[in-house]
């Protein structure tokens, strides 16, 4: 009798057939599995239930005017004319970045990509797209400037809007 007999080639491949059959099936289920569970989530309700972040910056009357002092917690600038205050996001609108501002040039330069910046934020020089963002800033009850992070101002090329802390 010869050593592979039909009756285990046949046990041999349905063996085989069936393994990968299984595999197959296998595969198939974890894919629709996961396509699945990607379409819960597109559909599932993002709310979050953090506390707003506001961070408490010093009284109006600790900045003069002229002055720009970047606040280290919130990564803003607050800048005070005689318009107003401006609270500058610190992060720069080409690829994120850390801006600096540079008091003998009274512009924020982005020391990675060479983007300049306007003393009121304005691009004015390399590769950044826009101007650098605002964020809200406000007076609280007890007369205290407050950040509030999570409120954002993308701005286009005009004048930006400045806080006045009397109008409120």
């Amino acid at each position: 009798m010869p050593p592979n007999t039909t009756a285990n080639g046949t046990e041999l491949k349905r063996g085989r057939r069936g393994f990968l059959l299984r595999l197959c099936w296998t595969g198939l289920s974890l894919f629709l599995t996961a396509c699945l569970a990607a379409l819960v989530n597109f559909f599932w309700p993002r709310v979050s239930n953090r506390p707003a972040r506001s961070v408490p910056v010093g009284f109006p009357d600790d900045y003069q005017p002229g002055q720009v002092v970047y606040q280290r917690g919130p990564k803003v600038f607050i800048a005070r004319d005689e318009k107003g205050f401006l609270c500058l996001s610190a992060r720069c609108t080409h690829l994120g970045c850390m801006v600096v501002w540079n008091r003998d040039h009274q512009m924020f330069l982005c020391p990675c990509h060479g983007g300049k910046y306007d003393a009121d934020g304005r691009n004015v020089e390399g590769p950044p797209p826009r101007p650098l963002d605002l964020v809200a800033l406000r007076v609280d009850d007890n007369g205290i400037l407050v950040v509030d992070q999570d409120i954002i101002i993308k701005r286009g090329k005009g004048p930006a809007p400045r806080f006045r802390p009397e109008a409120t």
